[in-house]
């Protein structure tokens, strides 16, 4: 009983003491919710912490590449500036030895080892090859003057840097007369002149020419035939009259392109004179100058006048080749006393033998009728072949070849 009654007493006061060390409830609830608003607020402080490292990480990453990057680019930069100079001074620096190769026959310097300045001998080798070259064209001009010796006239003619050119005499005689072939002015039956223009730019074609034509019917050269003088001085001595073929712009150029030289529309005045004397001073011995194409520059009487002008200055024969009806060339001749004559029909612009034939019996109409006539051919086969018979048919229908001079100033343009 007495142990019994001592247990219960013990117990009761532990309970008592546990109930008395326990939370209050209201101050759990206090304790509760101060330590959810400070979880709160930790996390929050990491989120914004995890935010701005990651940021901050993902900067400083851009910035250390984009500073990369740059410098790169700068390297880079400066080694394509400066490379092709590092390489120059470079091999400035180099050291360089230059030894001359003896031939068989040379003897051994005095000084095999004097220095030798590249730059001044490759100058030295400049001239000499220049000088060479300008000796050949003065060789070759040499040659081609030489062809002209006879042809040319020296009282109708000057020397200039480019060539001679025609000239009137001191007493008045100009080269297209003196130049020109005889012919019994006195007959009175109708004339015809025949002109072969574009000839020397086939051999083959000017030698059968030379050898074929009747001695009147007239040869007009190009001025950029390769042989330009041998064929005029062949031509001469055969007795053919002689003209050169100036070429002027036709329409639809520069797609229709008579070639170097050519009188422009677009040029000044002083340029097409220009260009007018480069033809002259490529031959010599010729009456006068065969215009060809042309239809757009003699509408141009601006132009055109200057071109005859200096035509007449030189003593020379103007033929105008109408490429167009409308063409001011033998009107403006006439004005400035200029010896003129003008084509009056193309022989072969289709060159078959029924054209042909029907162009030359057009020919013999126009020159029964106004009693001189000029016709332009080409330098065909077909052509030369059926010119050379109806030449020799001439006689028998009394009409007379002529040269080009014998018909100067002679057709009425109406």
């Amino acid at each position: 009983m007495p142990k019994r009654e001592t247990t219960e007493p013990a117990l009761s006061i532990d309970m008592r003491e546990l109930e008395q060390e326990g939370p209050n409830p209201t101050e759990y609830k206090e304790t509760s919710e101060l330590d959810e608003s400070r979880s709160k607020r930790v996390r929050i402080r990491n989120y914004f912490n995890r935010i701005f490292s990651s940021r901050f990480k993902r900067f400083v990453s851009y910035a250390i590449y984009t500073l990369i990057l740059l410098t790169l680019g700068a390297i880079c930069g400066w080694i394509f500036v400066n490379s092709e100079q590092t390489i120059a001074e470079r091999n400035k620096l180099k050291p360089r030895l230059k030894v001359d190769i003896l031939g068989e026959e040379e003897g051994r310097p005095k000084n095999s080892s004097r220095e030798i300045n590249l730059s001044t001998q490759a100058k030295a080798d400049d001239k000499n090859q220049i000088a060479d070259r300008a000796k050949e064209k003065n060789e070759s001009q040499i040659f081609d003057n030489d062809l002209m010796q006879g042809i040319i006239y020296p009282h109708i003619s000057e020397d200039t840097e480019n060539g001679p050119l025609p000239i009137i005499a001191k007493d008045g005689r100009q080269p297209w007369i003196e130049y020109s072939r005889n012919f019994k002015q006195s007959d009175r039956k109708p004339r015809v002149a025949i002109i072969i223009n574009n000839l020397g730019l086939s051999a083959t074609y000017t030698e059968q020419i030379l050898k074929l034509m009747p001695k009147n019917i007239t040869l007009s050269f190009s001025h950029i035939s390769p042989k330009l003088k041998k064929w005029v001085r062949e031509a001469r001595q055969k007795g053919f009259e002689v003209l050169m073929d100036l070429p002027m712009e036709p329409d639809g150029f520069p797609r229709n392109d008579p070639g170097r030289s050519t009188l422009l529309t677009s040029l000044s005045e002083v340029e097409n004179l220009n260009r007018l004397e480069y033809v002259m001073v490529q031959s010599g011995g010729y009456v006068g100058l065969l215009s060809t194409h042309g239809s757009k520059f003699t509408l141009n009487s601006e132009l055109l006048l200057p071109i005859l002008k200096a035509i007449k200055d030189r003593g020379l024969l103007y033929v105008d080749s109408r490429t167009t009806s409308q063409s001011l060339g033998p009107e403006l001749s006439s004005d400035i006393q200029l010896p003129r004559a003008f084509n009056d029909v193309f022989i072969d612009k289709i060159p078959s033998q029924e054209h042909i034939t029907t162009k030359l019996r057009e020919l013999e109409r126009i020159v029964m009728d106004k009693k001189f006539a000029v016709a332009i051919a080409r330098p065909l086969p077909i052509s030369m072949e059926i010119l050379s018979e109806w030449a020799s048919s001439l006689k028998k229908k009394g009409i007379a070849l002529a040269p080009i001079t014998a018909i100067a100033d002679k057709q009425s343009q109406r």
